[in-house]
């Protein structure tokens, strides 16, 4: 893409909408959005592009593809109209839930520019400055992507399943109640198991992502975007800034904030990433920091049990344990860490802050509850013998952590299951 191309379009653009902004949605894709996608290499008439559609619970206006993988995810809101927090955190939970790394939110007056699944990096400008970021704009050509498409194929797996999700799910209970006497009054049943079918076997197919596949080549400086809940907001960027990853390990999120530990929990109005590496990363949506995790600088050692308890035979450095937790709806937050045990403890704070409640203790995800408890008000079993790794939870109560990482994972689909939503795990599980 050379600076023409993109001087053109902005030229154009402006004087546009200077004569006559775009009244309606159709008008805001028709006369800015499309010209800008096609400006990139992107043919949004062809059939490499999908139009109108839903994705974990996420309505996207474009989603386009380079040989049928799944690429650029575009939202367009009507023009002027401001672009809405909620919508760009559902964006960004979809990005990393599919793996699709790069989406542009618009409405046509303003920009944001989203490149990454995990530790997400992001571009906000009026449209008319995107000539001044044309390096991090190239990225977004279709030429550019599709050259990193081909450095590995099994992900992108993971995106066209996620993509047809629906479809999918409809065909497999199609499938199962021709095949069943009365198969229709069990249509429910069928739904929710071909739902969970096909979302494992996304997880399982996103899992083997071999590189940070939203790593851009061209980091130079860390720049901060915020916007409030109405609109983009009128923090200027610097021209000479570009998309970056945070030396530091964090990031700063559409609201301003910052990514938490890997202890933390996550908030309902954040990305939910799922890297986890036990350094200060992207491990689980941003929120202040809490009992989940290094609250107000104590060491995780601080609580009952000793950190250095929970290691299994199958926890080592480089190890990440990801727990997503799904509604009806699509994805509510994620959680993680390096080590299994850490990663059980945050899953059931989040879950406590979301619901999880009428819960009676002592607690056991199988029939031993009235010998083993998994959670207490001691940390103490009911027999009266002492739990093996015991870790108190923000409301009181202690969370047995002692055990394999199979043991572990048993405990948090139960929790999750308790709490009545969903579970996916992944990463070393």
């Amino acid at each position: 893409m050379s600076t023409f191309d993109l001087d053109a379009f902005v030229e154009r653009a402006r004087t546009l909408t200077d004569a006559a902004p775009p009244a309606t949605p159709r008008e805001t894709r028709a006369w800015l959005v499309d010209p800008l996608l096609e400006t990139l290499g992107w043919d949004v008439h062809g059939n490499a592009c999908l139009l109108d559609t839903t994705v974990d619970g996420t309505d996207l206006e474009y989603v386009c593809s380079v040989g049928g993988v799944p690429a650029l995810f575009v939202a367009v809101e009507r023009y002027g109209e401001s672009l809405s927090k909620a919508r760009a955190v559902s964006l960004l939970e979809t990005m990393a839930w599919t793996g699709v790394d790069r989406a542009i939110y618009t409405d046509g007056r303003d920009v944001l520019l989203l490149a990454g699944t995990t530790d997400v990096d992001r571009l906000a400008c009026h449209l008319p400055e995107l000539t001044a970021h044309e390096s991090a704009v190239a990225h977004f050509t279709r030429e550019t992507v599709g050259q990193r498409l081909e450095r590995h194929a099994r992900p992108y797996v993971a995106r066209q399943l996620a993509i047809e999700r629906t479809a999918l799910v409809d065909a497999i209970v199609a499938e199962l109640s021709a095949v069943t006497d009365r198969g229709d009054a069990h249509r429910a049943e069928f739904e929710s198991a071909a739902d969970r079918f096909v979302e494992r076997l996304v997880a399982s197919f996103s899992d083997d992502r071999t590189e940070p596949v939203g790593e851009l080549e061209a980091a130079e400086t860390e720049i901060s975007i915020e916007f409030s809940e109405s609109s983009i907001g009128d923090t200027a960027t610097d021209p000479d800034d570009e998309f970056t990853g945070s030396a530091s390990g964090t990031a700063t999120e559409p609201n301003g904030e910052t990514t938490s530990s890997p202890g933390s929990t996550a908030s309902d109005s954040s990305v939910s990433p799922e890297k986890t590496d036990g350094t200060q990363s992207d491990h689980s949506h941003p929120r202040p920091p809490d009992a989940s995790g290094d609250a107000e600088g104590a060491d995780e050692s601080d609580r009952t049990g000793s950190t250095d308890r929970t290691d299994t035979a199958d926890d080592s450095d480089d190890s990440e344990y990801v727990v997503r937790v799904f509604n009806d709806r699509g994805s509510i937050g994620a959680v993680g860490h390096s080590r299994s045990a850490q990663a059980l403890v945050s899953a059931a704070e989040f879950l406590f802050e979301r619901g999880l409640s009428g819960i009676t203790v002592p607690w056991s995800p199988d029939d031993d509850a009235e010998t083993r408890a998994a959670l207490n008000e001691s940390p103490t079993h009911p027999d009266g013998t002492p739990m093996g790794n015991p870790q108190q939870l923000s409301n009181g109560l202690y969370l047995e952590t002692d055990g394999t990482v199979a043991d572990h994972a048993e405990r948090v689909e139960a929790l999750v299951a308790r709490a009545g939503f969903r579970a996916m795990l992944s990463g070393d599980w």
